[in-house]
């Protein structure tokens, strides 16, 4: 225990900033501040999945300089555990000053601490990430996104994130996603459903949209498949789709790894979003997260 306090003390002491350091930035040096200013809290691997090719080496590598120039702030959880990296004011400041970011405001978003919630939103972004990166080979996009801490938290029901996807027809379809990281707690996932079809059933729309689908992923596949018996017998006022971030990570989008609450059959994101309900529904927009 003390043996390990005190390695991590002096790993601490390797990663200060080495103020002589002038960065000379790329294009994937900008793309990981955009990530991080969308996604807030990123870990070693995110960022080596998203950006770099899986490479830690070459994460690695690029993020010690970003963080020797002072653009990017890194957080030790444990010595076994990956670094989590966040912007500072001066990242946050470059990246507003570039051409294709000048219209968004993103200083008012920087980290000053992990966030109490911070596996939460980790597992959140394992899911946005493991979208983004299999969408392309189906011939769709992420068109938006909203996660938890970008809606307005007043409403009865906010969803981990909220977001969309354009097919590769023109269709836009919207999704509302809960993240589960080890809850463990069916009731109180129940509810959270029950809000769901209380907000179905009395005709009021999610942060403007009237047809979205839910999806529900978890780290733990027996609790996943818990959440999904504990609906057992509701009548199916909106449709809930279950799978495991392992499955979503190694299958992606085109993969079957989703199954309904009545339903034992596997289907694709695709595959599921085009089954007969919702076909003839149109979605409005999302309204910056604001609508409450």
């Amino acid at each position: 225990m003390h043996a390990t306090r005190r390695t991590v003390r002096r790993t601490r002491r390797t990663l200060r900033r080495d103020p002589r350091v002038v960065l000379r930035m790329n294009d994937r040096d900008m793309w990981v501040l955009d990530a991080l200013a969308r996604m807030q809290f990123l870990t070693t691997r995110q960022i080596a999945m998203l950006l770099f090719e899986g490479s830690r080496a070459a994460a690695n590598k690029r993020l010690r300089r970003l963080f020797d120039a002072a653009l990017v702030r890194v957080w030790m959880r444990d010595i076994s555990e990956d670094n989590v990296y966040s912007l500072t004011p001066a990242g946050a400041k470059l990246l507003a000053g570039s051409p294709e970011r000048k219209e968004e405001l993103i200083i008012g978003r920087v980290p000053r601490a992990l966030d109490g919630k911070l596996d939460h939103l980790l597992a959140i972004n394992r899911v946005r990430i493991a979208l983004a990166l299999t969408l392309e080979a189906v011939g769709a996009e992420l068109s938006r996104w909203h996660s938890d801490w970008q809606l307005c938290g007043r409403a009865a029901l906010v969803p981990d994130a909220l977001f969309a996807v354009r097919w590769n027809d023109g269709r836009e379809q919207t999704y509302s996603l809960e993240a589960d990281h080890r809850t463990r707690n069916a009731t109180r996932f129940l509810a959270k459903a029950l809000k769901y079809r209380s907000l179905v059933h009395g005709h009021r729309t999610l942060y403007g949209q009237r047809d979205f689908i839910v999806l529900v992923v978890g780290d733990d596949r027996r609790w996943v498949e818990r959440y999904r018996s504990s609906l057992a017998g509701l009548p199916p006022r909106v449709p809930i789709w279950f799978a495991t971030l392992e499955d979503l990570e190694a299958s992606g989008v085109a993969g079957p790894i989703w199954r309904a609450t009545d339903l034992e059959e596997q289907y694709s994101l695709r595959d599921l979003t085009y089954r007969p309900y919702g076909k003839d529904r149109s979605a409005t927009e999302i309204d910056g997260g604001t609508e409450c």
